[in-house]
């Protein structure tokens, strides 16, 4: 019986949509500074392709190392938005918000900088959830 992994037509439409999806997260993401949900929509594109890949492959594309620190720099990206925010206006992120009538320049860097802090958490959560899920059933079913 023939594997999914061995199949050429997966194979090459994969290669051929990797860049492809890689590309739409990105459209995305830069969206989102915007419009809300950018930051993560494009981390559910990015993570879901990853997982495609590796189901096919059979093999990890990172180690998890890779997407955990991914998910760090997201976290410490929005804890220091949270408390300075709460530091220099008493309101979570909402010193940031009230700098936006300075221009529109700074407001959507800021609302791009918490879209790439939600894209990272998100991308590395899916592929880990995924492979932690995959793990533990290899458990289960090994017992």
């Amino acid at each position: 019986m023939m594997e999914l992994r061995d199949s050429a037509i997966v194979n090459i439409s994969l290669q051929a949509l990797f860049p492809l999806v890689v590309l739409f997260s990105f459209q995305l993401f830069s969206y989102g500074a915007s419009f809300p949900g950018g930051g993560f929509q494009a981390g559910v594109a990015f993570g879901t392709i990853v997982v495609i890949l590796e189901v096919v492959r059979g093999a990890r594309i990172y180690d998890n190392d890779v997407y955990i620190g991914m998910e760090l720099v997201g976290v410490m990206l929005l804890l220091f938005f949270l408390f300075a925010g709460l530091f220099l206006s008493g309101k979570p992120f909402g010193a940031f918000y009230a700098m936006k009538t300075a221009g529109l320049l700074f407001s959507s860097v800021y609302i791009w900088l918490l879209n790439l802090a939600i894209y990272l958490e998100v991308a590395g959560s899916i592929v880990l959830i995924f492979r932690y899920f995959i793990e533990w059933e290899n458990e289960t079913i090994a017992a």
